[in-house]
């Protein structure tokens, strides 16, 4: 054998020898908390996109990005070129008609005026037909005259008649068309303040997406506007976790503008309904301690406490094996009853106590 072989197997003897100890800890007591991951954006309350109601090329824009509005004030303006015409052909046709239809107008006074014709006429015909009645009754004049006489009355009546029907209708007629043409100026109107997009809340303007000569159309928003002052969270939840999520809950919340540091906040709002491509539900949630500057849509990200325990005995997550067992020497597996559990550990119910020596997997 040569004895170089002999010098290297006592080495490799030395390194195949030679195992590091296992990684071992002891449970410890402290507190636990169990929770629900969810992920969002701040939200401003009543935020809405403004989305105008008509086409047509911006005129004017009454505010600018941070501008406060009143609930009704008017934004910007869209070409009204042809409702103004509308509008001002309505005003005509309203300010014609409600002439028109006045007793002393130029159509109903000509029509009363035939109508008084036509009485004065009837009268003197009444009073002409009964002369000559009397007449005939005392055989005084002719057949002739009292059939002339008669055919005038019969004459002067329905003349009459007519007078007075003529005008029962025109007055009812333009009674109508008055009644039409103040809708035709109300909806005239109403096409202008659909030019004319208003706020519908007391708010801030937090974007203004349109410049003016730019085109608006029903299907692009102009602009952003919600609550100046009340701002929520707008979290997604994952449907396996929605069952245990219940309004008044504490979430603690961090957001990317402000790094690690963590904000308090509740739950109070759970929208019943998944979204069947995220499979998420959406929770809302106040700030019970609000970052001192906070605007919409920033990123967050939040754990929505479901459970806390203090004084749990607990061991870190990487110790439990297949969610039921610990290792209690480095090839010895221990039945334990899990209990709460978080990012970093999980409590041992039962099973083990603070004073047992725990490997890791």
């Amino acid at each position: 054998m040569s004895p170089h072989f002999l010098t290297i197997i006592p080495i490799l003897l030395l390194v195949t020898g030679c195992k590091p100890d296992s990684e071992s800890v002891t449970p410890t007591l402290g507190t636990i908390t169990e929770s629900a991951y969810a992920s969002g954006v701040v939200k401003a309350e009543g935020q809405y996109q403004v989305f105008p109601v008509v086409s047509g090329r911006v005129v004017t824009i009454l505010v600018q990005e941070g501008d406060t509005v009143k609930a009704g004030q008017v934004l910007l303006h869209i070409d009204d070129r042809t409702s103004s015409l509308s509008t001002n052909n309505a005003y005509a046709q309203l300010r014609l008609l409600e002439q028109n239809v006045r007793d002393d107008g130029p159509v109903l006074s000509q029509l009363s005026s035939a109508v008084e014709q036509a009485r004065e006429k009837l009268a003197v015909d009444s009073t002409n037909l009964a002369r000559q009645q009397a007449l005939w009754a005392q055989q005084i004049g002719s057949r002739n005259d009292l059939d002339q006489r008669e055919l005038a009355y019969t004459t002067s009546r329905t003349t009459y008649d007519r007078a007075v029907k003529s005008l029962v209708e025109n007055r009812a007629k333009l009674q109508t068309e008055l009644s039409v043409a103040r809708n035709n100026l109300a909806i005239s109107a109403a096409g202008n303040d659909d030019r004319s997009p208003r706020s519908l809340i007391d708010g801030i303007v937090y974007d203004l997406m349109i410049e003016p000569g730019e085109l608006a159309t029903t299907q692009r928003a102009v602009a952003i506007i919600g609550s100046a002052t009340d701002l929520y969270l707008d979290l997604e939840v994952d449907e396996y976790d929605i069952r245990r999520i219940e309004p008044g809950q504490q979430v603690y919340v961090t957001l990317d503008s402000y790094g690690e540091q963590a904000f308090e906040a509740k739950v109070t709002r759970i929208i019943p309904f998944m979204d069947e491509r995220s499979r998420t539900f959406k929770v809302e949630a106040e700030f019970v301690q609000r970052p001192p500057t906070l605007f919409p849509n920033l990123t967050a990200e939040a754990s929505i406490v479901l459970q806390m325990k203090e004084n749990a005995l607990r061991v870190p997550a990487s110790y439990v094996v297949d969610d039921a067992y610990v290792l209690t020497a480095p090839d010895t597996r221990t039945p334990v009853k899990l209990g709460l559990r978080d990012m970093q550990f999980v409590e041992i119910v039962s099973g083990i106590d603070a004073n047992t020596q725990l490997y890791k997997p």
